[in-house]
């Protein structure tokens, strides 16, 4: 019985957590079921709790909606899902800096906020140094008078 209970809970979570995300993205059911490769009535079956998808189901529906696949099975996960970082050695510190406390976590922040700051200063520095216009050229009196 409980086994059942669970799965019924998990639909709901699930359904919930779909439309959300289908809503926030701005999709139909219809679209997105397009983009998934999927029946044109499954999105609706699986927001009204009929049934549920395959694990390769939902990898298609959270890449298609840009989430976690966790956002779809955890409580605790954000929608914005899993960052897409390409570097592979800031790949490994974004999970050494989930593990950190709350007071190395706010050091971390702070460091990283001073050097996206200095970086977009020196952005900056350089968009100004490139948009300004070339001094112009005065003639000097030897040139006005040849």
């Amino acid at each position: 019985m409980r086994v059942y209970i669970l799965a019924m809970e998990f639909r709901k979570f699930f359904a919930r957590r779909l439309k959300e995300a289908r809503l926030a993205r701005g999709y139909t059911q219809v679209r997105l079921s397009q983009m998934c490769g999927l029946p044109s009535n499954a999105i609706a079956k699986y927001e009204t709790e009929v049934i549920i998808p395959s694990i390769e189901t939902l990898k298609k529906l959270a890449e298609a909606l840009e989430v976690s696949a966790d956002y779809f099975v955890f409580d605790q996960a954000k929608m914005e899902g899993v960052p897409k970082i390409q570097d592979p050695a800031l790949y490994e510190r974004y999970f050494v800096l989930e593990s950190l406390t709350e007071e190395e976590r706010e050091a971390a922040l702070f460091l990283l906020d001073s050097l996206v700051a200095r970086h977009r200063v020196q952005e900056i520095k350089t968009g100004l140094a490139q948009s300004a216009p070339a001094p112009s050229k005065k003639p000097n009196h030897k040139e006005a008078t040849a």
